[in-house]
């Protein structure tokens, strides 16, 4: 084997590594978002079972949660998939750059949730 031939393989093989890397952080993205998605299920379905003290307009406050946690799960597939299509066209063409953009977005929204969350339970 020519050492051209052993460097044109050595390359195949690491694009190979990290187009399998870049889906399993997809698969990663898409198992948090569903996650979010069905605890916010949850919470709905359980204000729902028990009288909620606060209402919100005709809306239960285990309402607004449980949509804030769907929305924030349905946004985490988005972004996870746009990152995942992204990451993919750069690692094909060999100018990847990572980002940090959409983890950030992820974590602020969690933050705004969970701040809220801690001042529903202070309040009530």
């Amino acid at each position: 084997m020519q050492p051209q031939d052993e460097r044109r393989d050595a390359q195949e093989q690491t694009e190979i590594r990290e187009h399998l890397a870049n889906e399993r952080t997809l698969l990663s993205w898409v198992r948090t978002g569903v996650s979010l998605i069905s605890i916010g299920l949850v919470v709905e379905r359980a204000g729902a079972l028990v009288d909620a003290t606060m209402k919100v307009g005709s809306t239960s406050a285990s309402e607004l949660f449980g949509l804030a946690l769907a929305l924030l799960g349905a946004l985490t597939l988005v972004l996870g998939t746009t990152q995942f299509l992204g990451n993919r066209r750069r690692i094909s063409t060999g100018e990847f750059v990572p980002s940090a953009a959409a983890y950030l977005i992820i974590v602020a929204g969690s933050l705004a949730f969970a701040g809220a969350f801690v001042i529903y339970v202070l309040l009530t």
